[in-house]
């Protein structure tokens, strides 16, 4: 992925899989889900059908689509930069093993995204519930990243 795709793209968490040593960062595209999109169809004057249309549009693509798609802007309008910099300040201090700060960071991202109405910020509760399970204390042998357990 290009470094510009990169850029509309989150860190969420850093984990190694069942039955492997290396990690892995793990990145997500937010969007705000159910929400009501006009009916994809062919643009006038074309003898073209949708998925000609789709197919050409995928070719066409260059990054700043990111940035100018009504529907991709409209997808991204609750992550702002206040959330995104609340949120990255509490994944690096869990990463670097300061869970109080985290936590204290991510239940503010948490709470950003659930006075939105939707209900919070699932990264943010999974990486809570992580160090909640561990009563917010880091371990000793803490490398930056968690193992998952089931494949």
């Amino acid at each position: 992925m290009s470094m510009d795709a990169q850029s509309f793209c989150r860190k969420i968490d850093v984990v190694t899989v069942k039955g492997s040593s290396v990690s892995t960062s793990i990145y997500t595209y937010d969007t705000l889900l159910n929400q009501k999109f006009p009916q994809l169809s062919t643009p006038k004057f074309t003898n073209l059908d949708l998925a000609e249309v789709l197919k050409q549009q995928a070719q066409d693509y260059d990054t700043s689509a990111w940035e100018n798609d009504g529907d991709l802007v409209q997808l991204r309008k609750l992550v702002t930069p206040k959330f995104r910099a609340i949120f990255n300040e509490g994944l690096n201090s869990y990463l670097n093993g300061k869970w109080q700060i985290s936590r204290e960071k991510l239940l503010e991202a948490d709470k950003l995204m659930a006075d939105s109405d939707i209900g919070g910020d699932g990264p943010s509760r999974t990486i809570l519930n992580y160090m909640e399970v561990r009563d917010w204390v880091c371990p000793n042998d803490w490398k930056g990243y968690r193992p998952l357990t089931n494949k």
